[in-house]
């Protein structure tokens, strides 16, 4: 007994993986997904599309230099 065709969710390839197929995303895709992203898919597994239409963060992921700090 053959397991029914999953496609992924992104990139709609055939998913070949039992966790993959959990998740309705492959593994490549999986890989290419920011931690919040990936978070956010386990916590509502059904919202895979809304998840993925959130804006990216502005920022680099380095936290500003403010002028007013004394440099030690």
């Amino acid at each position: 007994m053959t397991e029914p065709d999953v496609e992924c969710e992104l990139c709609h390839r055939p998913i070949r993986s039992v966790a993959a197929r959990a998740r309705r995303i492959g593994a490549g895709c999986w890989r290419k997904l920011r931690p919040a992203q990936r978070a956010a898919i386990r916590r509502h597994p059904a919202a895979v599309r809304a998840v993925l239409t959130q804006p990216v963060p502005t920022t680099d992921g380095q936290l500003p230099l403010e002028e007013t700090d004394p440099i030690p």
